[in-house]
């Protein structure tokens, strides 16, 4: 007889404190140390582009793992993945503070990701068993809040301890935080209970999982710096193609697979990762392109510039808990359509900036996207939670944060592409940033149209969804 992952029957918020330190760590990780990036590149004698690696070797491990763990989680539990992940990402931040060059310190954070990977991928799930399935809802929106609270920490965290003390206590203050939640996550989470299966993990599946993500997301994020045209991003691109269709062989095949595919035939979660991630790549454009818009073309100073893009995840703090205490009581479908045609209009509306524009005119546009943003999250996590059995919420869950991550990587790479193929397309233009506004402008109008009309793609998708009930099995 099997046993079935239980849930809550009250809230247990010590849990929930434990999993939101974890997803902060884990969140404000790369925000924080690409603004340090320039100080690193000095400091370690290397150019700009070697010194991203930084940052890119901890994206790739991340959404490279997500999935992994994820599945390796309902096999033997959260508790235990998420107390290795602390233990890993508090060792390796040690590790990445005393590195003496620029391959240490990368090699560290490559294996510092691993840590970090198992800390997002288990969040979810860890975060929905700490409440009752009533108030799945308000778990997500808890969950989104801490999302967005590190997204809106992390450059002001990473600013100010490289301004006083230096890059290197960036990691030096990661760490104690990252042990002292192991220890806490030792005493307070308690043990999952796993169903009893035959299933078993599918290791050539998951070799062939973690090539094909690190592959694509290594040449759309570079192909926006090398140009798609480049043959070793070619190389990369068909490769990881090649893999997709050997994983997907090998699911079909596998006696325990790593991801059944028959997830994808639960409605609610299919459509909720396929809204997720649309709206991500939408999010992605604002990310990369505004602030040059804001610097090069409207000539506001880095700091007001920062401050102003903050405005987004500040708005999606604001209102992801009462989205989240909404979705408990009605579904998610009106929150999340409403939040999504919002994230529309106020993208839409980027198109009137130009360099009359003034920083209220900015501030407002970036504070109602980020409304709209905290409108849209919770229901759409809460879906994806909820449609799939307890005995796959980890895969769920990592399914979730794998979603934002990849959504975000490859949106930025195609947007920066999007942005130079249509300023680079005018006679005379030979770089497309450091073109005047009367041709640049074009470019930006490619990208904010495009993402509104990915939201609003979204939004009809999200409209067609009606309550969610978590099935007893798949």
């Amino acid at each position: 007889m099997s046993r079935s992952t239980a849930v809550a029957v009250r809230p247990n918020w010590p849990q929930a404190v434990v999993v939101g330190l974890g997803v902060f760590m884990a969140t404000t990780d790369v925000s924080s140390v690409t603004i340090a990036l320039p100080t690193i590149a000095r400091e370690l004698d290397v150019d700009l582009p070697q010194a991203q690696w930084v940052a890119l070797g901890y994206m790739l491990g991340t959404a490279s793992l997500m999935l992994f763990f994820g599945r390796l989680s309902d096999l033997i539990g959260r508790r235990r993945l998420a107390l290795v992940g602390f233990a890993i990402y508090g060792g390796f931040a040690i590790v990445s503070a005393l590195s003496v060059n620029l391959p240490m310190l990368v090699a560290a954070r490559i294996i510092q990701s691993v840590g970090g990977s198992m800390l997002q991928s288990t969040g979810n799930a860890l975060m929905v068993t700490a409440f009752p399935a009533s108030m799945r809802g308000r778990a997500m929106g808890l969950n989104g809040s801490v999302v967005s609270l590190g997204l809106l920490a992390g450059p002001i965290i990473g600013g100010l301890i490289t301004g006083l003390l230096g890059w290197r206590f960036i990691f030096l203050l990661a760490a104690p935080l990252g042990l002292a939640a192991l220890a806490l996550g030792a005493w307070i989470l308690k043990e999952d209970k796993i169903p009893e299966s035959s299933a078993r993990m599918d290791w050539l599946g998951a070799a062939l999982l973690v090539g094909w993500t690190g592959a694509l997301t290594y040449g759309i994020n570079q192909s926006a710096l090398r140009g798609l045209g480049n043959p070793l991003i070619i190389a990369v691109l068909a490769g990881g193609i090649l893999l997709v269709a050997a994983f997907f062989w090998r699911q079909l095949r596998a006696a325990s697979p790593l991801v059944e595919l028959r997830v994808f035939k639960v409605h609610a979660f299919t459509i909720s990762i396929g809204i997720g991630f649309l709206t991500f790549i939408g999010i992605a454009g604002h990310v990369l392109m505004t602030p040059f818009l804001l610097q090069d073309v409207m000539r506001i100073s880095p700091a007001t510039a920062g401050a102003l893009m903050s405005l987004m995840p500040l708005g999606a703090v604001l209102l992801a808990l009462q989205a989240g205490a909404f979705v408990d009581r009605f579904g998610p479908r009106i929150p999340a359509t409403l939040g999504l045609l919002v994230m529309s209009a106020a993208t839409a509306s980027m198109l009137l900036l130009d360099e009359q524009s003034t920083i209220l005119d900015v501030g407002v546009r970036m504070l109602v996207l980020g409304l709209g943003q905290g409108l849209f999250m919770s229901p759409n996590s809460s879906s994806i939670m909820g449609s799939l059995p307890l005995s796959h919420i980890g895969l769920a869950g990592a399914f979730n944060a794998w979603m934002r991550t990849s959504g975000f990587v490859y949106g930025q790479a195609a947007f920066g592409l999007l942005f130079a193929a249509v300023v680079l397309s005018f006679e005379g233009v030979q770089e497309a940033l450091q073109a005047p506004f009367e041709f640049a402008r074009y470019g930006y109008w490619a990208v904010y149209g495009t993402a509104a009309g990915l939201f609003l793609v979204a939004a009809a998708l999200a409209a067609t969804r009606g309550r969610v009930v978590t099935p007893a099995s798949l």
